[in-house]
This record gives structure tokens, C-alpha cells and sequence, in this order.
């Protein structure tokens, strides 16, 4: 064997020795140097989670599925975590899609960036987890869904729409330019609308001045109406009582009175009759009342001393 053949068989066995190590370390992350916390994380359902699933924590992955166990409340996931990687307690595990083709995955979303950290044993309670939909159950919400759909009803909606618009072109032409015209006045106008809602905002804070007075004189307001409330209800009893005092006390009364007075009272129409022939020669008598008034206006002046006229015979 010559030694040109020996440098290429060692050659080709270092090649095969650091492709069989990264093959191992960088495809298929076996490195027996690395060490992993045992992490139990209790879920109400896998939500579509393998025993294959990768583990990810702020977009790095950080370990891996190892098992899926069912219980009595649900499942428990155990998880290999990378102990090079800090990962806060206080932290929510969510099950997500990692592509449209359906293949989950298990992301751990911490609250903060501090400490305690995971360490080997730790369990995440299920009210720490979230599961969402796989592919599968949103497609089949979808099926669900468009299965409800009226096709024949959309047929028509749609040949509506398309009726609508049939030979409109010049009208929807005059639309579209009236949106336009309209942003390029709301554009050019943006100052004059944002000072006009400055107003407003400032009077809007102008008025919560005004809240502690309305909320003292709210007490003040309920109480008036109480009153009000209760002169109404006086009134109503006082319109009651005065129905039943004309009901009772007082219509006897009159009744009796009317009782008593109708015998005495003497027949007014038998002495207007016996009256007649004495008042009929004063019947014809009319008094001139202006010339009685031009009299007394010559006697008493305005502004004078009475006057008399008094005619002497010769």
C-alpha cells in the first residue's frame, strides 16, 4: 500500500467521523454534552401536539417534546428544555400552528425576563396554558360554516349587484370623483379639522369642570321631584275628597234647604202678573243717557269749577 493510499483512506475517515458528528450535533441534535430539565406541562387538549413537536421560547428553540401522557383532567406533556436557555416560571405555554400545513408546536411566552427559571421537575398548570385551533378544526368550522350559506340567495344578491350597475358607468364615474373630491377637501382642509376638533376637545375639558356641581345639585334635583311628587298626590286625594263632600255632606244639605225654601218662597210669576197693569204706563218712558252725560259734562268741567245756568224771566 503506497502512502499516497494511506493519507486518502485517513482522509476519508476524518470526513466520514465530522460528517457522522454533525449529522448528529447539527441535524439531529444529539449532542451528549448538552443538559436538558425535565418540564411537565398539563393541557386540557394536544390541540394537534406530537411527541415530535419542537419546543420554542422567543423564537429559539429550546427543547423538545418527549412524551404525551393521558390523565384524568387532560394530558400531560413532558418536555426536554435546554438548561443553556433561562426560562422565567412565570411563563404561558401556547400549542400554535407552525405552517397552514398543520404542524404544531410548543411555544413557551414569558411575562418577564427575570428570575425564578425553570429547573428540572417544574410542572405549568394548565390556567398557564393556551390551545389553539389546528388546521383540521378551522377548516372544518369552515365547511361548517359555508355549508349554511344560501348558495341561491348569494346567486341572487350577486345578480342584484350586477343589475345595479348595469349601464351606470357615468353615474359611478361621478361617484368616484365625488370621494375624490371630497378627501382632496378633507386633505387641504386638515388644519381647519383638526383646530375644530381641538375646540371641542378643549370644550369638552372646559365642562368636566361643571361635574362635582351637577353631582351636588343631583341630591337637590331628586328631592324637588319628590315634592312635585308629592303635591301631585295632594291634589289628587284633595280632588277625591271634594268629590265625596259634594257627594255626601253637602248635597243633603242643599236638597233640605231647597226642601224648606220652595213652600215659603212667595210665586214671583203671580206678582210680575198682578204688577203689569201698574208698570205698563211707564213702559214707553225712555231716558236719553248722552244727553244726561253732555249735562253733567257742561255742570262739571275738566279742570273748573261746576257752572250753573240759571234763566231769570223778565
Amino acid at each position: 500500500m503506497t502512502r499516497s493510499t494511506v493519507f486518502s483512506l485517513v482522509g476519508l475517515l476524518l470526513l466520514t467521523v465530522a460528517g457522522v458528528g454533525y449529522m448528529t450535533v447539527g441535524v439531529l441534535d444529539m449532542d451528549p454534552r448538552r443538559e436538558y430539565n425535565s418540564v411537565t406541562v398539563r393541557l386540557a387538549s394536544s390541540g394537534g401536539l406530537m411527541d415530535t413537536s419542537q419546543v420554542t421560547s422567543r423564537g429559539m428553540k429550546v427543547g423538545k417534546v418527549e412524551s404525551i401522557a393521558v390523565t384524568a383532567e387532560g394530558l400531560d406533556v413532558a418536555l426536554a428544555l435546554d438548561a443553556a436557555h433561562d426560562i422565567p416560571v412565570d411563563s404561558d405555554v401556547v400549542v400554535a400552528n407552525l405552517s397552514a400545513a398543520g404542524e404544531q408546536y410548543l411555544d413557551i411566552r414569558p411575562r418577564h425576563s427575570g428570575g425564578p427559571y425553570l429547573s428540572d421537575g417544574a410542572v405549568i398548570d394548565v390556567d398557564r396554558t393556551v390551545v389553539s385551533a389546528t388546521v383540521s378544526d378551522t377548516l372544518g368550522k369552515v365547511d361548517a360554516l359555508v355549508a349554511q350559506l344560501d348558495t341561491s340567495a348569494l346567486g341572487g344578491l350577486a345578480d342584484t349587484a350586477a343589475r345595479a350597475v348595469d349601464g351606470r358607468d357615468p353615474d359611478i364615474d361621478n361617484l368616484v370623483s365625488t370621494f375624490r373630491l371630497l378627501a382632496l377637501t378633507l386633505h387641504d382642509k386638515r388644519a381647519e379639522i383638526q383646530h375644530l376638533y381641538d375646540n371641542a376637545q378643549q370644550l369638552g375639558r372646559k365642562a368636566y369642570g361643571y361635574g362635582p356641581v351637577l353631582s351636588d345639585a343631583g341630591p337637590w334635583v331628586g328631592s324637588t321631584g319628590e315634592g312635585v311628587s308629592s303635591l301631585l298626590q295632594g291634589f289628587e286625594q284633595y280632588s277625591y275628597v271634594a268629590s265625596d263632600v259634594w257627594k255626601d255632606p253637602i248635597g243633603p244639605l242643599i236638597t233640605k234647604i231647597d226642601s224648606y225654601l220652595t213652600p215659603t218662597s212667595p210665586d214671583l210669576a203671580l206678582i210680575a202678573t198682578l204688577l203689569k197693569p201698574f208698570t205698563a204706563p211707564i213702559k214707553p218712558l225712555r231716558v236719553d243717557a248722552g244727553k244726561i252725560i253732555d249735562l253733567l259734562g257742561g255742570t262739571f268741567p275738566q279742570g273748573g269749577p261746576a257752572r250753573v245756568a240759571v234763566t231769570i224771566p223778565n
